[in-house]
């Protein structure tokens, strides 16, 4: 696990190896155990290196026999062993035992189309000093990040963007043009970043940089339009087992000692159950938020209880961290910083606690249940289809003259956002789990100048492109897909990256793998939320494993006491923030709308979560743009 950088193009004489040290520098916390360097013909490459495998032999950048192929690497090749046999038969030869060399190899030995052989999460750079040619390469779901920015015939590319800024010749301007988006989602989806010209290698593509040109191309997708013959609930669950099975075993390997996120869930129950069988002993870690001033149910903030009865039953080394709201006062533009985008996902807050603990216990490397939510259908949201079609079976004139006029007449918003939900399509009213702010509210929350420079385009096309990949599958289907598309990588994958290697810890993510996203793109949705049952599948292919307080409990979200905080602790310091004029003058935003939000005399979760990203939003904006 690393962090890796570098530029290739006329300006790399310009900027040199001192600007390759800064750049390093500042992503120093992804890999603090090894700096390494290749700076010759026109090309510049640098890793930071968090050492997992191979601890001695496996610096980077590595090359192959000849040193004509070089490479940079940031992630971990699950299948790097099969490969090493594969290739040593084909007659490669090799100096190291880590999963890096394997890369330089396979592109040897398969060119442009060696990341389809690669299991793993990866960001990858190489250097092929015969053709002068650069190949960037980001893994099939985007577990890794990977930044570029084109300036000047010169690319410049990294692991984070903040790397990337450290450069003279790339300037820092917003991309005003994606508020859009970011207002809606709470996140920029698709290649674009908040900042102008620079941008994400998407998942499961290739970059090619030769000549001064760039030539991206996409080497997997998500196999959701294959037709697939319905086969038993007991093969889909053998199959399941057998493929999280391995792939936990395969995310053990590693030079240093492991540990496990425990939330005491359902996802996190079964990496620590597998990992019980063959790991031994293990260390796991929770967190949860001190009790908050406002008197509230104690599962609004904290589940200890369930990690707890977990982790004795598996007999795992259990450690525990209990979050003080004035600590994220404190620590919110560290957090802010290490996110490097305004990601206004707030489960971010427990996550650097989380992380912070398992570093002080020695971990380099974790196992957490990311991504399950996402392949086995693990939210609410996904059940609004079956209850609008269940809606729409009501015959019509009752549902105009008796059902809506009676919904529409009562005080909760609920019931009316759910009328006017039953009337769009579903390409049009599902934007995914974060959907923040609707379009009546961007228009009246942004003043009018920013309102003319965005009105015109509104969503990324990206958005509606992978809408309409699949259109012709089932609702569930086409929700799972826009949030293993865009939701995933670009907030929970994010989060999970950036705010980990903060504390120079490595994440395994057993759920999100190639082969169990392929197995379960076939596998019929009504099996994967059955009635009211979420991961329906997922319970029934564990659930000989399991004992029943684990695959019968009910999801909870993990308790984050935003709201509360917002009303409580948190509320001069927000107003402090939002109405200030710093804040104010700085155009984006109808001060008006503000105040109307901050003064709702009852706040919904909602209204919070809004409030939340606006103070995120601004945050960031003083930090990375002044």
């Amino acid at each position: 696990m690393c962090g890796i950088c570098g530029f290739v193009g006329n300006k790399t004489g310009f900027l040199n190896k001192k600007n390759l040290d800064i750049m390093l520098e500042e992503i120093n916390h992804r890999g603090p155990d090894e700096k390494g360097i290749y700076f010759k013909n026109g090309a510049a490459f640098g890793s930071q290196r968090l050492a997992i495998l191979d601890l001695l032999k496996g610096v980077q950048p590595i090359h192959n026999e000849n040193k004509e192929i070089w490479t940079v690497f940031n992630g971990e090749i699950y299948n790097f062993e099969e490969l090493r046999e594969e290739l040593l038969k084909k007659g490669h030869n090799f100096y190291t035992t880590s999963d890096t060399e394997i890369i330089v190899h396979l592109y040897e030995e398969y060119g442009e189309n060696f990341a389809s052989y690669l299991a793993g999460m990866f960001g990858i750079a190489i250097w092929d000093e015969k053709t002068r040619k650069l190949i960037l390469a980001r893994d099939h779901l985007g577990i890794k990040p990977l930044y570029y920015t084109l300036k000047d015939n010169t690319i410049i590319f990294a692991s984070e963007i903040k790397a990337l800024l450290k450069n003279s010749i790339v300037e820092t301007d917003l991309n005003d043009k994606k508020l859009y988006d970011f207002f809606s989602f709470r996140y920029i989806p698709g290649q674009q970043t908040i900042f102008n010209n620079i941008y994400k290698l998407l998942p499961g593509h290739i970059l090619i940089f030769s000549d001064y040109k760039i030539r991206i191309k996409q080497f997997w997708e998500i196999p959701w339009n294959e037709n697939y013959t319905r086969q038993t609930e007991d093969f889909y669950g053998e199959n399941i087992y057998s493929i999280i099975s391995n792939s936990i075993k395969d995310m053990l390997k590693s030079d240093v000692p492991l540990g496990i996120f425990l939330s005491g869930g359902l996802d996190s129950s079964i990496i620590l159950s597998e990992s019980s069988k063959l790991y031994g002993k293990i260390k796991t870690f929770s967190v949860a938020f001190e009790k908050p001033i406002k008197p509230v149910k104690k599962t609004e903030y904290d589940e200890l209880q369930n990690a707890q009865k977990v982790a004795k039953y598996y007999g795992s080394e259990h450690y525990e961290y209990i979050i003080k709201p004035q600590e994220i006062i404190q620590d919110i533009n560290k957090i802010i910083w290490h996110l490097e985008e305004p990601l206004a996902d707030p489960t971010a807050i427990p996550l650097y606690y989380l992380s912070n603990l398992t570093k002080q216990q020695g971990i380099k490397s974790i196992l957490s249940g990311e991504g399950a939510d996402e392949i086995f259908a693990g939210y609410t949201i996904y059940e609004e289809p079956k209850i609008i079609d269940r809606y729409k079976k009501i015959p019509e004139f009752i549902r105009k003259k008796i059902l809506n006029p009676f919904i529409l007449s009562l005080p909760v918003s609920y019931g009316k956002d759910f009328i006017r939900r039953t009337n769009i399509p579903l390409s049009e009213r599902y934007k995914g789990v974060g959907m923040t702010f609707r379009k009546n509210e961007i228009f009246a929350l942004l003043n009018k100048d920013l309102i003319k420079q965005i009105e015109p385009r509104e969503i990324d096309p990206y958005i509606y492109y992978v809408l309409k990949m699949i259109k012709d599958k089932d609702n569930i289907t086409q929700m799972l897909y826009f949030d293993q598309k865009i939701w995933l990588p670009e907030d929970v994958l994010t989060k999970a990256d950036k705010i980990s290697m903060a504390h120079s810890i490595e994440m395994r993510v057993p759920f999100i793998t190639k082969q169990l996203v392929e197995f379960t793109s076939g596998v019929p949705s009504d099996l994967k939320y059955k009635g009211n049952c979420e991961k329906y599948i997922l319970r029934k292919a564990f659930s000989k494993v399991l004992p029943k307080f684990i695959y019968k409990r009910k999801k909870n979200q993990f308790p984050i006491p935003i709201s509360i905080l917002i009303e409580g602790e948190y509320k001069n310091f927000v107003r402090d923030i939002l109405l200030s004029q710093q804040t104010i003058n700085r155009g984006y935003f109808n001060k008006l709308y503000i105040e109307k939000l901050l003064n709702m005399p009852y706040k919904k979760r909602y209204h919070n979560r809004q409030i939340w990203l606006l103070l995120v939003f601004e945050l960031w904006h003083r930090m990375y743009l002044g």
